[in-house]
C-alpha cells in the first residue's frame, strides 16, 4: 500500500515516470493487483507508448473481458496510435487501429451503454477515416453498432457507411449529455465530410452558443463557411478565432481566405504570423509556397515547397514540391533558362528522391489525381525504378480524361514499356496517341528498332524531321 500511494503521488505531481516504476514495485510484490496494472498502462499512454499500453490493457481484459476501464482504455490507445499513424500518412495501419478501437469500445459500450464518453470515443474511430480516400476504406464495424438487434459478427463498411456510424454514436452521445460543446464540434466535422454543410453549421453554431471562447470551434465553422464560399462569414469566424488564440492553425486558414480572395499581401502576411506562431507548423509554410507561386517568385516557390518536406508529411507541399522538380526537370530537358537555385536542389539537394518521396505520400492519400500520378511514373523512371514507373502511370492512364494529358501519358507508357522490353505493347500505345509530337514519334521508331522492324522505325525517324 506505500507503494501505491507514493506511485499516485508521483501521478498527481505528473512524474510519469516514477509513478510507473512504483506501480512497478507493487505489482512485483503483489502480481494480481489491477489497479497498479491499469495505472501502468495508462502511464504508458500519457508517455506515447500506445502499442506497449494496449498490450497491457488487453493483458488485464485477459482475465476480466468486460472490465471497463480497460476496455476504454485500449480504444483510447487505439485512436492515439492510429492519428500517430495518420500524421505519419501509414493509412493501412490507420484502418487496422480504427477497426480495433470500433470492436473494443462497442464491448465497453455494451457493459455500461450509458456512458457519453464511450459514445464520442466510438465517434471518433468512426471519423478518423474522414481524411483517407474513398477506395481504401474498408472495416469490419460490429454489427450491434450497425443495426438494432445485430449479433456478434461483423460487418464490412465503406467510408461513407462509416461517417455515417460515427454521426449516430455522437449523437447518442448527445442525447446522453447535450450540452457538451466538444461532442457537437466534433458531429459538425462528421457531418462537413459528408457533404452536409448546413447541418455542421447548425451544430457549430450549437458548440458555440455552448462554449462561445472556445478558439477552435471558431476555426471548423470559418472552414465549413470556406467550403461553401462564403468568404466574408469565414472571414469574420476566423478573426474571431485569432482574438481568442493566437495560433497558426487560425492564420494559416485566413490566410488561405485571402489567398481565394486574391488578396496576395494579405495571405502573405497571415502567413508570416503563422510561422511566427510556430515555426513547424508545415501549412503555414505552404501558404507562403503557394503565395510565391502565384506571384511569380520560382525560386523562392520552390525553395519553400522543399523546406516543407523537411518538416513533414503534408499533401499540399507535397503536391507542389513534386510539381516544381518536374516543371523544372521539363525546362532542363528543353534547354530552357531555368533558376539557378532550382537547378541546385535539383542536382544536389537529391530534389528527385524527395520528390519521389513527396508524390508517394500525396498518391496514396489522393489516389484519382491523375497528373500526381504520371508526374510520380516519370520520377520513379528518372531514378530507374522503371516497373514502379509503369506501375503508376498505368494508373494515370485509366483516370485521364483530357485528350491532350492522354497523349502525354500514352507517350510515357510507350516510352517505359520500351525499357520493359515490352516492345509490342509500346508500339500499341505510340499509335493510340491521337495527336503526335517529336518525343512520341522518336519513342515509336526505338520501339520498331528494338524488334527489328527497321523499315517502320526509318519511317518513323524521318516523320520528326519537321519538328528540328
Amino acid at each position: 500500500m506505500c507503494w501505491e500511494a507514493l506511485a499516485d503521488a508521483y501521478m498527481v505531481r505528473g512524474s510519469y515516470s516514477a509513478a510507473r516504476k512504483a506501480f512497478e514495485k507493487v505489482v512485483s510484490l503483489e502480481p494480481d493487483t489491477v489497479y497498479s496494472k491499469l495505472m501502468i498502462a495508462g502511464i504508458k499512454h500519457k508517455l506515447g507508448h500506445y502499442q506497449d499500453a494496449i498490450v497491457d490493457y488487453q493483458g488485464l481484459l485477459t482475465n476480466n473481458p468486460d472490465y471497463l476501464p480497460a476496455l476504454r482504455g485500449e480504444g483510447e490507445s487505439q485512436l492515439a496510435l492510429g492519428q500517430t499513424f495518420l500524421d505519419q500518412f501509414v493509412d493501412k495501419n490507420v484502418l487496422d487501429c480504427v477497426q480495433a478501437a470500433l470492436h473494443v469500445l462497442t464491448r465497453a459500450a455494451l457493459v455500461r451503454p450509458g456512458l457519453a464518453g464511450t459514445w464520442r470515443l466510438l465517434g471518433e474511430a468512426g471519423s478518423m477515416c474522414s481524411v483517407l480516400p474513398g477506395e481504401m476504406v474498408e472495416v469490419m464495424v460490429p454489427s450491434k453498432l450497425v443495426r438494432v438487434g445485430g449479433g456478434d459478427e461483423g460487418e464490412k463498411m465503406d467510408k461513407q457507411g462509416l461517417l455515417e456510424v460515427a454521426v449516430r454514436c455522437y449523437t447518442k452521445a448527445l442525447v446522453l449529455d447535450g450540452d457538451n460543446a466538444g461532442v457537437w464540434h466534433d458531429l459538425a466535422l462528421v457531418q462537413a465530410a459528408l457533404q452536409q454543410m448546413d447541418k455542421a453549421v447548425q451544430a457549430l453554431r450549437k458548440a458555440i452558443s455552448l462554449s462561445p471562447r472556445q478558439a477552435s470551434t471558431w476555426v471548423s465553422l470559418g472552414l465549413v463557411y470556406a467550403k461553401q464560399e462564403d468568404w466574408a462569414l469565414a472571414q469574420h469566424c476566423l478573426v474571431r478565432a485569432l482574438q481568442l488564440e493566437n495560433s497558426a492553425l487560425c492564420w494559416t486558414n485566413l490566410g488561405v481566405v485571402y489567398l481565394n480572395l486574391g488578396e496576395q499581401t494579405l495571405a502573405n502576411k497571415a502567413f508570416k504570423e503563422a510561422q511566427n506562431a510556430e515555426p513547424s507548423y508545415t501549412r503555414g509554410w505552404t501558404g507562403q509556397a503557394l503565395v510565391a507561386e502565384v506571384a511569380g517568385f520560382k525560386s523562392e516557390s520552390m525553395d519553400l515547397f522543399r523546406h516543407c518536406t523537411f518538416l513533414g508529411p503534408e499533401p499540399e507541399s507535397a503536391r507542389g514540391y513534386g510539381d516544381w522538380v518536374c516543371s523544372t526537370m521539363a525546362a532542363l530537358e528543353k534547354g530552357d533558362k531555368v533558376e539557378t537555385h532550382n537547378k541546385y536542389i535539383l542536382e544536389k539537394m537529391f530534389g528527385i528522391v524527395v520528390g519521389v518521396d513527396s508524390l508517394s505520400s500525396y498518391c496514396e492519400r489522393n489516389p484519382g489525381d491523375d497528373v500526381a500520378l504520371c508526374q510520380l511514373g516519370v520520377l520513379y523512371e528518372k531514378m530507374g525504378l522503371v516497373r514502379s514507373g509503369y506501375k503508376v502511370m498505368e494508373m494515370s492512364n485509366k483516370l485521364v480524361k483530357n485528350t491532350v494529358e492522354k497523349d502525354k501519358v500514352l507517350t510515357n507508357l510507350g516510352r517505359l514499356l520500351t525499357k520493359l522490353g515490352r516492345c509490342e505493347e509500346a508500339i500499341e500505345h505510340y499509335q493510340a496517341i491521337s495527336s503526335t509530337t517529336f518525343y512520341s514519334q522518336v519513342g515509336l521508331a526505338m520501339a520498331h528498332y528494338s524488334l527489328g522492324n527497321y523499315q517502320q522505325a526509318y519511317e518513323a525517324y524521318e516523320s520528326c524531321l519537321h519538328w528540328l
